[in-house]
């Protein structure tokens, strides 16, 4: 599985390394450079705590992008990944330690790459896995330590560093399928192809060319309909729903009722009426405080139908992917090398979410006002069900009053947002030796471009006047003119074009400075220029206001750039033999909020080839991100439908004003600081035996100033904070909510630690093959964090986090495999682990109406793959991913790339059992 760098000679390997079998001789000594340090050293001396993941393990696993292989990395808190379900910008981002994907610092052959070009307040601005160059990976380095003290910002819960195939020669194609076994879709297909030329030892020269490309197709939730799983897993609760459905029904008259609910009971037979379709909507009936039947004014039953929008999703979306890498290096003489690389990549992913909901505090706010438009038909219009009105003892307005409404636009179907991710990348540099010094110097130009292009989507000043026509129906089927109309309302096109600019000098140099009783002292010392530049735009007016109904609300341009200085010196030491300490540090000036001072220091023992003992300690730091201090204020809304307190009207019916999905305007800061860390380790290699080895690492993390915001899912699902923050609760003259304030701000501190255990295996069975198991584990003890400065912390391990900017924070993941190699076949089976986590009883409620605590269960998946390489040149492999076809645990809450209530989207592939095939030519 994932092999790790070798600390000693023979068996001891540092920081979760994978022995090799005990008849193996060991690997020729050289000199190399491991992430997380800018001194090149004989491999045997590092002592850091980097886990690699090979090619040969790469392609064992049958993963198929990045963003698969990371998921078996224990120490990873769950992808932030919006590339299921549709509702972001197909996006995927690593998250070590489950601080967040902006605490981790992603590099491409130990340089930066540039972070995913659309941004907000308050958001995650990362790389986008989707960006890294599959084909051309030679291998994976996972630094689970803070790095800042070397790298920069970002860097505090780690560094995944991804290094691509160097001195490749001949030629490689391979193709893979894969297909669901339910058939439902979901099915993969792909080809990669790598081309080497030039021996640098006798040519002087190697190029390298890979082109990778990879489709998958989508998988409709309602062929799944796992959001249905909660009528039994929590007793009373109803499918995740809203009360904006189809057909529509009032807004604050006649009791909020929907017309066709009664088409179902036969109270009405109106053709212009439609009843609740039972397959995306169920009928709510009111009921007073006591419990008895909330009957309209003639005595039936008061009732409407709510939209199971869980149910008109894709829980996987369809998605291409593709990219290209070349590498040239040319051997200059005199210890000199020149290099150059460049890559393109390309992810374009279709995602579907539930037709645009449609009502009064769905429009878009007069942020002067704090008002809501009116979405309202008149009375005379041929769709206003007057006679089932009458009949349920309502009285009639009078001609020329103008009712509102709520519906969702379900005749011009799902709301679709076509994303086009790019990622072009060019890199030069010198690398040798002179004057005793190795050096590296490079410049990297990297750029991130984002398109976004909408259809099914309503613009509000057309429908209004549409809607105020009388000629749109919102309570079932029109005519063909009412059809032109509706669909004449709708905002389609090229929405959002932006990029996302990296461009950098850097030089560093190392080399031996004198003996000492453990070897030679080393020193390194670098300098790192950077420019980031982001040009985020909207391309629509419209969309920019915030005139798309359902939509992310306003996004207007933000046009902003900053300068980076940074130096950086590291010092190898190895004072007695075995003992080895080092320390670094980094200098940052930031040319928009200032300077930073980040040291490490680490220390490594070896007291006898059975044990090395370590430990360290250092700070990080996060910058805040271009958007937090430059953008201007934006509106959108919570992620969850949640209830207000202090509603004016509380009576039954409930009003829809007072539990739904309230307005939010985000806000930059330009007095925000850097969020600052501080971290430490200490740990243990165990090398008892030839066939065993283990490793045992506590970890500890601390930040302080935190760079976010206090959310309004937040405010209005935790009683003390809403009391903390009633000042940013915006209210019009009618007691109404009209929108929250969520500035971003240092808020307080949070605090994680936990264990990282790894083990493995290897035996040597002769004729009868090898045989090996590996194992590699997290177990969180703690995770907590303040919501504001002065306030408690609050613990949110085994819990579904706080229903916005806290995620699911599982205790315990773990991969475990065993592998046997026999002649020209071999076998893997491995098992990938997430402890369930608890949904709270509020967040529960917000979702599927039922306050009670839900325990989500615990997500276990086993993966096969069988390699046959008896042929010449040719692989042959096969497998199945998730091989006892396990469904992922039902959750309650919407989390981790999971736009509704039903599943975890970060943690578990929603497809089920997959069977594949591959085959690679080596030529």
């Amino acid at each position: 599985m994932f092999q790790r760098t070798r600390l000693c000679t023979h068996l001891l390997l540092a920081f979760g390394a994978i022995p090799a079998f005990a008849q193996d001789a060991p690997a020729p000594v050289q000199r190399v450079e491991i992430t997380g340090s800018s001194i090149k050293r004989v491999d045997s001396e590092t002592a850091l705590p980097v886990t690699v993941i090979t090619r040969e393990q790469i392609e064992k696993s049958g993963a198929v992008t990045v963003q698969d292989l990371i998921h078996h990395v224990a120490a990873s808190g769950a992808m932030f990944a919006d590339t299921t379900q549709g509702a972001g910008y197909a996006t995927a981002n690593a998250n070590l330690r489950g601080l967040g994907s902006s605490s981790t610092l992603v590099l491409l052959n130990g340089r930066r790459l540039a972070n995913f070009a659309f941004g907000s307040v308050g958001g995650n601005v990362a790389v986008d896995l989707n960006s890294i160059p599959f084909a051309a990976l030679e291998r994976i380095e996972v630094l689970r330590d803070g790095a800042s003290a070397v790298y920069g910002s970002d860097a505090v819960g780690g560094v995944i560093n991804f290094i691509t195939r160097k001195n490749f020669k001949g030629g490689e194609i391979s193709i893979r399928y894969g297909d669901t076994e339910a058939g439902i879709g979901g099915t993969e297909s792909g080809g990669s192809i790598a081309f080497g030329l030039g021996d640098p030892a006798v040519d002087k020269f190697n190029l390298l060319i890979t082109a990778n490309i990879q489709k998958q197709t989508r998988v409709k939730a309602v062929d799944q309909q796992w959001y249905m799983r909660g009528l039994t897993e929590i007793p009373g609760s109803s499918p995740p729903t809203s009360g904006r459905a189809f057909p529509g029904r009032f807004w604050d008259m006649f009791d909020t009722i929907s017309p066709g609910a009664y088409v179902n009971d036969g109270t009405t037979t109106n053709p212009n009426l439609a009843g609740c379709d039972p397959t995306y909507t169920v009928v709510q009936e009111f009921s007073n405080d006591d419990g008895t039947p909330y009957l309209t004014p003639g005595g039936q039953q008061a009732k409407a139908c709510r939209f199971i929008y869980a149910a008109a999703l894709d829980n996987f979306p369809d998605s291409e992917r593709g990219d290209i890498f070349a590498r040239f290096s040319y051997d200059l003489g005199n210890d000199t090398e020149l290099y150059a690389e460049g890559s393109y990549a390309r992810n374009h992913n279709i995602g579907r979410v539930a037709p645009v909901p449609i009502s009064n505090d769905a429009g878009h706010i007069n942020a002067e006002t704090g008002e809501y438009p009116h979405f309202a038909m008149p009375v005379t219009s041929p769709y206003f069900p007057r006679e089932l009105l009458e009949t349920l003892g309502y009285t009639i307005p009078a001609d020329g009053t103008m009712v509102d409404v709520m519906l969702r636009s379900v005749p011009v179907g799902n709301r679709i947002n076509d994303n086009l991710n790019e990622q072009t990348r060019f890199v030069g540099g010198l690398r040798g030796v002179a004057g005793g010094w190795d050096y590296d110097t490079g410049v990297v130009w990297a750029q991130s471009s984002g398109h976004l292009e909408y259809r099914g989507y309503i613009n509000e000043p057309r429908f209004l006047a549409a809607l105020a026509t009388g000629n749109i129906n919102p309570f079932g089927p029109m005519d063909a003119a009412g059809d032109a109309l509706l669909r004449s309302t709708l905002m389609e096109g090229p929405m959002r074009e932006s990029t996302s600019t990296v461009t950098s000098v850097d030089a560093k140099a190392s080399r031996d400075l004198m003996a000492m009783a453990g070897g030679q002292m080393a020193v390194a010392v670098g300098v790192d220029l950077r420019r980031e530049e982001a040009d985020d735009k909207p391309v629509n007016d419209d969309y920019r206001q915030g005139l798309h109904i359902g939509g992310e609300g306003s996004v207007p341009a933000t046009k902003a750039s900053r300068n980076v200085y940074a130096a950086y010196s590291e010092l190898v030491m190895p004072f007695a033999k075995g003992v080895e300490a080092t320390v670094a540090a980094r200098y940052d000036h930031y040319s928009d909020f200032g300077n930073t001072f980040n040291p490490r220091a680490s220390i490594r023992w070896q007291p006898s080839r059975e044990v090395v003992l370590r430990a360290s300690a250092g700070t990080g730091f996060r910058a805040p991100t271009l958007w937090d201090v430059h953008a201007p204020p934006a509106f959108t809304n919570t992620a969850n439908s949640l209830n207000d307190p202090d509603c004016p009207l509380v009576t039954t019916p409930p009003q829809a004003r007072c539990a739904t999905q309230f307005t939010v305007r985000n806000s930059s800061s330009l007095d925000l600081k850097p969020e600052k860390s501080r971290q430490w380790a200490i740990g243990a290699v165990l090398d008892p035996m030839p066939w065993l080895s283990t490793t045992i690492d506590y970890w500890h993390i601390e930040k302080k100033d935190q760079i976010g915001q206090v959310t309004g899912d937040s405010i209005m699902s935790d009683p003390s904070l809403y009391t903390q923050y009633n000042d940013r609760i915006h209210r019009g003259t009618d007691g109404y909510i009209t929108f929250i304030d969520q500035p971003v701000e240092n808020l307080g501190g949070l605090r994680t630690s936990g264990v990282d255990l790894s083990v493995r295996t290897r035996w040597n069975f002769g004729e009868w093959g090898k045989f090996g198991v590996e194992f590699d584990g997290t177990y969180l003890t703690q995770w907590e964090q303040q919501s504001g400065k002065g306030l408690p912390f609050v613990n949110y391990l085994d819990t579904a986090g706080d229903g916005g900017a806290v995620q699911p924070v599982p205790r315990w993941q773990h991969t475990l495999a065993g592998e046997w190699q026999w002649g020209t076949w071999g076998v893997r089976l491995e098992n990938v682990f997430v402890k369930g986590w608890t949904e709270s009883a509020g967040l529960v409620e917000a979702n599927v109406g039922v306050a009670v605590d839900h325990k989500v269960a615990d997500t276990s998946r086993f993966n096969l793959a069988v390699t046959y390489t008896g042929f010449d040149h040719l692989t042959l492999r096969a497998g199945a991913r998730n091989l006892f076809d396990a469904d992922p645990p039902f959750t309650a809450v919407s989390s981790y790339g999971s736009h509704a209530a039903g599943f975890a989207g970060s943690f578990a592939d929603p497809r089920g059992r997959i069977w594949y095939a591959a085959a690679t030519y080596k030529f």
